[in-house]
């Protein structure tokens, strides 16, 4: 695995990653202040080679989000139920709230296995469903 800088929430500081433990307890420490601040928090991991995954935590289920290197917003996030309707809140920072539709909630195995993908790669996972992320 190569190491990757690991974005999340509260503290907004980057830490790098550079075995599938330390990804772990990132993602560890993500879900308890997702407990904390009673909302799904967005986790954004970011690899040597600039694409970004971002992984939604803190429900029981997850939505994944990529970005190509140089890709200001998600390209694609995970292609769930297509028949759901509305959205899910959640956050990338303290006190902002985003909207992130339900079709895009898949199981919380599919979200890790695309994951571990992710750090085994760099590249996006071929294990999940993408769709094209709807414009912000």
């Amino acid at each position: 695995m190569q190491p990757l800088a690991i974005r999340f929430r509260a503290a907004r500081k980057r830490i790098v990653a550079e075995t599938e433990a330390e990804v772990q307890a990132a993602l560890s420490t993500a879900e308890q202040e997702a407990d904390r601040a009673g909302t799904m928090s967005l986790v954004d991991l970011e690899a040597a080679n600039g694409n970004r995954l971002s992984i939604l935590v803190g429900g029981a289920e997850t939505l994944l989000g990529w970005r190509y290197a140089g890709d200001v917003d998600a390209r694609f996030l995970t292609q769930g139920d297509p028949a759901a309707r509305g959205t899910v809140p959640c956050s990338r920072d303290v006190g902002t709230v985003l909207q992130c539709p339900r079709w895009a909630l898949i199981a919380r195995e599919d979200g890790m296995a695309a994951l571990n993908e992710f750090t085994a790669s760099n590249e996006i996972p071929a294990c999940v469903t993408w769709a094209d992320a709807p414009p912000h």
